[in-house]
């Protein structure tokens, strides 16, 4: 049975959540200026005099320690919504450039952004990102694709949009205006299939585009259980992939919130919060649920992008460095951090248990049940599922969407249902109907 494209029919209702803004930075730049010895009025004379040459400085590229000296100023004041305001402008502009240079390799920019880039993650991160860039400084030059012959890729899109199987999944699929944009959107896609079709289609996607040397690094993400290649690489439209790996580094804002944290949850949190911010950047289709917002927003936005950033990192940073010190206070953190994990979902959202993306939510939600199973009778949390009728009473803030594969069913759990010393606190799910 084929679904229509999902979509958000009516408001959710309710109260709970958190919601923050999003802020914008302006640029700055250092001018060339001369540091010669002044000039001054000469008395005429009858012979003429030879005047020493003005000696320039060189044009400097990029702010220095000074000029970057009262932007880390304003950034290392404690509890300052200025500086707060600062940080999430410059998290955004990160992000836009970020996705811009994935996006056009070839940019006559490219260069300039790397210093830029590394002056921008020195300001958010003290040593710049610990993980590599999504495009190098200069892209690879790619070899030429013959004129003639079929495109690979091309066919890939059009037999994967076709296939009977991907839209009773995902619905319509929509379509990226260049070949870049539609490797990241089938890419991700295949991470809401069931495993075992998605591994298929992967697999026909790696015969479609060789294998190329001195192609853009990849970004490397630590891995839970088992590596995994989230995104193949295309080297020609520079895109290095993303693949996640054992011992890897978390991304370096979530590094930054957790620090050095050694606690086995926090750590798998650390891994998780990794994975989802860093496709939240890069998935076209990816849309931020946010607490009492009745229409869901799309990640593409920079603005967006900031504001859901900035919530998970305050979330992650809630997070007690041992979980066992205030066991209470670390399940509502964690239930806290959990909603902002599956908070990044999609229309329609990942329906199959047996996608990445449920996996994903289902390892979150683990960390959730494993620390309440220590509190027994004072704490009590609960998946919302199946038929929606059956849990309407454990949700609030609902986000229906049309869905005739899924009418009346729960298909994704935005956020779990908890009572905590007594206190309930409601879920939120995405339910389908079929109108």
């Amino acid at each position: 049975m084929n679904p229509e494209a999902s979509e958000p029919v009516v408001g959710g209702h309710g109260v709970g959540g958190y919601g923050v803004g999003g802020y914008g930075v302006g640029g700055y730049g250092a001018s060339e200026q001369e540091t010669g010895e002044p000039m001054v009025a000469e008395p005429v004379v009858s012979e003429p005099v030879e005047k020493e040459p003005v000696e320039k400085e060189p044009v400097v590229d990029e702010p220095g320690p000074r000029e970057q000296g009262p932007f880390r100023e304003l950034l290392a004041v404690e509890g300052s919504e200025l500086g707060g305001a600062l940080r999430d402008g410059l998290r955004l502009l990160a992000r836009a450039l970020d996705q811009t240079a994935l996006l056009n390799p070839d940019d006559p920019g490219a260069e300039a952004y790397g210093r830029a880039r590394a002056a921008l993650y020195g300001l958010l991160a003290g040593d710049g990102p610990a993980v590599p860039r999504p495009v190098p400084a200069e892209a690879p030059a790619a070899e030429p694709r013959p004129a003639a012959g079929p495109d690979p890729v091309a066919e890939l899109f059009e037999r994967f949009h076709a296939d009977r199987t991907v839209r009773e999944h995902l619905g319509e699929t929509r379509r990226p205006p260049d070949p870049a944009r539609q490797w990241l959107a089938f890419n991700c896609a295949l991470l809401r299939l069931p495993r075992e079709i998605a591994e298929g289609w992967r697999a026909r996607a790696a015969a479609a585009v060789p294998p190329a040397a001195g192609g853009p690094a990849a970004i490397v993400l630590p891995a839970l259980d088992e590596e995994a290649e989230l995104i193949l690489p295309w080297p020609e439209q520079g895109i290095g992939g993303v693949r996640t790996a054992l011992g890897a580094d978390p991304h370096p804002e979530v590094a930054r919130t957790l620090g050095d944290r050694r606690d086995p949850a926090v750590r798998t949190l650390a891994a998780l919060a990794s994975q989802v911010l860093t496709l939240a950047a890069l998935d076209p289709d990816a849309f931020y649920f946010e607490s009492l917002t009745p229409q869901p927003r799309p990640l593409t936005d920079p603005a967006v992008l900031a504001e859901y950033t900035r919530e998970l990192l305050t979330r992650l940073d809630a997070v007690p460095a041992d979980p066992r010190a205030d066991p209470l206070r670390s399940l509502e953190a964690l239930v806290a951090a959990d909603e902002a994990l599956c908070s990044v979902a999609h229309l329609p959202p990942a329906a199959d248990p047996a996608s990445w993306r449920n996996g994903l939510a289902a390892r979150s939600h683990e960390l959730v049940f494993a620390q309440a199973a220590g509190l027994a009778g004072r704490a009590r949390v609960r998946e919302p599922a199946r038929r929606f009728r059956d849990v309407r009473d454990l949700t609030e803030d609902d986000v229906p969407v049309v869905s005739r594969a899924h009418p009346g069913r729960v298909i994704w759990c935005l956020r779990l249902y908890s009572e905590l010393d007594g206190l309930p606190r409601r879920g939120r799910v995405v339910y389908g109907v079929d109108r």
